[in-house]
């Protein structure tokens, strides 16, 4: 504020300097009407001229010098009033302006505009009638008011000295609220700042939103909700979901058309409702993971499967309520045709989902005819029966896991070997009812054979090394810990699958160094090799290491280095 009050009494000052002595329209007392003193109305005579300057600024700056300047005037009246009747010499001046006489109103109008004058000002108390002189002050009036100019400008610049002497200790001019620098964030453009965005997860989406206004509208473009990852135990997932899908819907009230992928993994809150939300409102949606929300049912996957119409891509992994992944019994009708009963998936990760049983995965095997990768990890109630109906139904499957499943054995993998050269993955690790007849089925009829995982098979031996050699030249990764394998078996598995990339002897307790440097020897290719509670020497660890310079080793012998 007074910054303010300076800088406008400087500009009034040297815009218009002879304002203040000349014209009596401007010029204006420090005080209230109501506390200046006024002078009697009798005999009023106006004067074209004053020598009264009142300044609007700093009482206390310029209080001295109007009392010397109204001292001088005091000075001149008293001498005109000694001299009784005497006019002086200057009164009859041959202006023609002083000497025009002016009518009463407008000397009375004169007067309330231009002498308004301080009760501490000795003029205050003597009749306007009396006129003062204005020729003998002018110079000192000009130097004066240059004084005043010079007095001004230092103020000022100490005032904006004192300024950046707070704004560099983090204050504003007031003192009272913080100073904040702009961000470079704003220089970057929306382009810029919606590619940044992009990277974050939902829930740091959400926060960007209330930062600013203009973070606000970025955070809800189009192009940075195609997706949802939510993974917080914590937050109420189903009332977010409800929020988010209503909040997009932009054009389309009810339905969101832009979001293709959920993420819920680990929202443990998660409910069939929250999922009944997504069914609803995202008809476009494809891929949906929903790993260890334990308080889901069939019915919530039943409708996400129902209503997501491009749903291709399911993760169901450790929801242990899930039985059967099916269509709604109501959707279809009974007579309809059985290319409306399909679900169109290509990826179903059943893992832990210890619920499923053959009767389900038939049901899934003959609604999901379109799958490519099934993993069905230590499901424990699956047998033969449930891999017969998986095998008849699904052939266009490339990749299946039925490690841990110990009903599985040798008559399982000859059903899967109906998916000839289709199978490029099958682990069946762990399955310790499979034997070198299961492995014969699948290495003779699924020649396109890419990984191969029976850990801890300890039936399989080096027959079924041989098959795999002679049918599976495309290898590329093979795990055989804990089998009953020995270097014969090696020997010929690294002459004919020479494409060989990762191994794994594990455990594999027959394996000595003869056999190890062969596999090296021939498969210079190889990248990975775990031989971990092997019986290796670090001669061999040093010639693998000579083969193969790119290959990671796993291993337990300290004495390698």
């Amino acid at each position: 504020m007074k910054r303010t009050v300076l800088f406008k009494s400087l500009i009034l000052i040297k815009t218009n300097p002879s304002s203040v002595a000349d014209s009596p329209q401007t010029v204006e007392s420090t005080h209230d009407s109501t506390s200046s003193g006024i002078a009697s109305n009798s005999d009023v005579v106006a004067y074209p001229a004053t020598t009264m300057s009142t300044f609007k600024g700093d009482n206390h700056c310029l209080k001295g010098d109007s009392y010397a300047i109204n001292g001088d005037h005091c000075c001149s009246d008293r001498q005109s009033q000694d001299s009784g009747t005497k006019t002086a010499s200057w009164a009859s001046s041959p202006n023609p302006k002083a000497s025009t006489p002016t009518p009463l109103s407008v000397q009375q109008y004169q007067l309330g505009q231009s002498h308004r004058l301080s009760p501490a000002s000795p003029l205050a108390y003597k009749s306007p009638a009396t006129p003062v002189p204005n020729s003998g002050l002018r110079s000192d009036l000009r130097l004066h008011r240059q004084a005043q100019m010079e007095m001004l400008r230092t103020k000022m610049h100490y005032m904006d000295l004192q300024d950046t002497a707070k704004a560099s200790r983090g204050m504003s001019s007031k003192g009272k609220h913080p100073y904040t620098r702009p961000s470079p964030f704003e220089l970057l453009t929306d382009d810029i700042v919606l590619r940044v965005f992009s990277n974050l997860p939902t829930d740091h989406l959400c926060r960007c939103a209330r930062v600013c206004r203009r973070w606000y509208h970025l955070v809800w473009d189009p192009t940075l909700w195609t997706s949802i990852v939510i993974n917080n135990s914590a937050i109420d997932v189903d009332r977010a979901l409800k929020y988010l899908t209503r909040r997009l819907s932009y054009n389309t009230p009810k339905v969101c058309v832009i979001l293709e992928r959920v993420n819920l993994n680990g929202c443990e809150q998660l409910t069939d409702k929250g999922l009944h939300t997504v069914a609803k409102r995202c008809p476009e949606l494809r891929y949906l993971e929903v790993q260890g929300c334990t308080k889901l049912t069939n019915v919530g996957v039943f409708e996400a499967v129902s209503y997501c119409v491009n749903l291709e891509h399911l993760d169901v992994t450790g929801c242990t309520e899930i039985t059967c992944i099916r269509l709604m019994s109501g959707l279809v009708t009974e007579g309809a045709g059985a290319h409306l009963q399909l679900i169109y998936l290509r990826y179903l990760d059943m893992t832990d989902c210890v619920g499923l049983q053959d009767a389900g995965l038939s049901l899934i095997a003959a609604h999901c005819m379109q799958l490519q990768f099934l993993f069905l990890r230590r499901c424990v109630r699956i047998t033969d029966q449930g891999i017969q109906h998986v095998a008849n139904n699904c052939y266009c499957l490339r990749e299946l896991s039925i490690s841990d499943c110990k009903g599985v054995t040798d008559l399982g993998l000859r059903e899967l070997s109906k998916l000839g050269e289709n199978l490029r993955y099958l682990s069946v690790a762990k399955c310790d009812k499979v034997s070198d007849q299961g492995v014969k089925y699948i290495a003779k009829y699924c020649s396109k054979l890419r990984y191969l995982n029976v850990r801890g098979c300890e039936a399989v031996s080096d027959h079924s090394l041989e098959y795999l050699a002679c049918h599976c030249p495309r290898l590329r990764s093979l795990d055989i810990g804990k089998c009953d394998v020995t270097d014969e078996g090696l020997q010929i598995l690294a002459q004919y699958c020479p494409q060989l990339r990762k191994l794994s002897l594990k455990s594999c307790e027959a394996v000595t160094d003869k056999g190890v440097v062969l596999v090296a020897y021939h498969c210079r290719g190889l990248q990975q090799l775990n031989i971990q509670d092997c019986h290796l020497s670090p001669e061999a660890y040093r010639t693998i290491k000579k083969y193969c310079r790119r290959c990671l080793i796993e291993h337990t012998n300290p004495g390698f280095c």
